[in-house]
């Protein structure tokens, strides 16, 4: 495989190779395919994509896209400095991964590090943040680093909650949920009931996803993110992204819009975009005036019935943090996610990479000291540089 660097528009028929790669990457990442980033680019942190692309030559003289990984600088003083190269990485994004074909991971990493080796001015060294622990592209490029000698750090490790297929909603809940969250969730359900029947209901295909993209912003706006403006609706450019998304999600037959409502009062919106056997969790909002009855955990409970039916995704991404009060109590499988910190085969790259492990020590060091006794002390796992 060769692989290059690019920056601004891609080649024409780029765009359709890249589309056709997410179909046959070996782990899906919705927040990396083409027809995603494209209104990401409207939120502004997200400027100055670049693309590491990994072609590889055919015996009838073409090239297949085998590999695609955003990437961004990461700068200081004004953009006058550029201290490292990462993963792209903006508010719609929650998952890392580059798009590899199946197979190919090994081949992509080995030609990658050389090309960004040979590349200059892209800072000290790669910050690769997001991956999944565990997965072939993270497992090939640490492999990759043993074999040439290179450190790689990890700079932030947590696990999110996922849901995996296997067992029915009603042996899931049996088995993994524990009995005083089923009773709260029934005795929530009884008392919401008094207020009128309650539906859980799903955009028809044919439908028009608009009055469900704005009751999904007007719950966000109502309730704490509103008032913490990390809503969608709260910045222009945001509301745009997430409703283009949205929009070409349901055009492509990819969007699941779960709704929870009594009579005309909705309730809570759950908005899910699907890969193949993955689906991801994009949105939830609730009602803050129904509260009490918990609206989004009714509905990531009637979740699980859709989720975990005969045809149902092999993995759903909650998309959470970590720790999540809600999801956490409901889905037992969890996610290991780290971020990674990647020399340039240099040795002003790998003075940097250690500079930064030194200083995580040093904060470390400095945090347990000031921590009462038998206080469990997770700096190290928990700090990018």
């Amino acid at each position: 495989m060769r692989t290059e660097l690019i920056a601004g528009d891609p080649a024409p028929g780029v765009a359709e190779a890249w589309a056709a790669l997410a179909e046959a990457a070996g782990t899906a990442n919705i927040f990396y395919e083409p027809w995603v980033a494209g209104p990401s680019l409207l939120l502004p942190e997200s400027g100055g994509l670049m693309l590491l692309l990994g072609w590889t030559d055919l015996p009838d003289g073409s090239a297949r896209l085998d590999a695609v990984l955003p990437l961004q600088r990461r700068t200081a003083l004004n953009g006058r400095v550029r201290t490292v190269l990462q993963n792209w990485e903006q508010r719609v994004r929650a998952l890392g991964e580059p798009l590899i074909r199946a197979g190919e991971e090994a081949a992509f990493w080995r030609s990658a590090l050389g090309t960004l080796r040979a590349a200059r001015g892209n800072g000290l060294y790669l910050r690769l943040s997001a991956l999944i622990a565990d997965s072939a592209s993270t497992a090939a490029l640490q492999a990759e680093l043993a074999a040439r000698g290179l450190p790689c750090d990890v700079t932030r490790a947590h696990a999110r909650a996922v849901l995996r297929k296997g067992l029915s909603a009603e042996d899931y809940i049996a088995t993994h949920i524990r009995k005083k969250v089923v009773k709260e969730h029934r005795r929530l359900r009884n008392r919401l009931a008094e207020r009128g029947a309650a539906t859980v209901d799903l955009l028809a295909a044919d439908s028009d996803p608009g009055p469900w993209i704005d009751d999904l912003f007007r719950l966000e706006m109502s309730g704490w993110k509103g008032r913490d403006g990390v809503a969608a609706a709260a910045n222009a450019d945001t509301e745009r992204c997430f409703r283009a998304i949205l929009v070409e999600a349901h055009r492509r037959g990819r969007l699941e819009f779960h709704r929870l409502r009594v009579g005309d009062d909705v309730l809570s919106l759950l908005a899910v975009i699907t890969a193949g056997g993955t689906a991801f969790q994009l949105k939830i909002a609730y009602d803050e005036a129904y509260g009490a009855f918990s609206p989004g955990v009714l509905l990531e409970m009637a979740y699980l019935d859709h989720a975990l039916a005969p045809g149902g995704p092999d993995l759903v991404d909650s998309c959470a943090r970590a720790g999540h009060p809600m999801i956490d109590r409901i889905w037992v499988d969890r996610l290991p996610v780290v971020s990674l910190a990647v020399p340039f085969d240099r040795w002003s790259s790998r003075l940097a990479v250690r500079a930064q492990r030194l200083a995580r020590r040093v904060r470390a060091r400095a945090k347990a000291r000031a921590q009462p006794p038998g206080t469990l002390d997770r700096s190290e796992m928990d700090t990018d540089p």
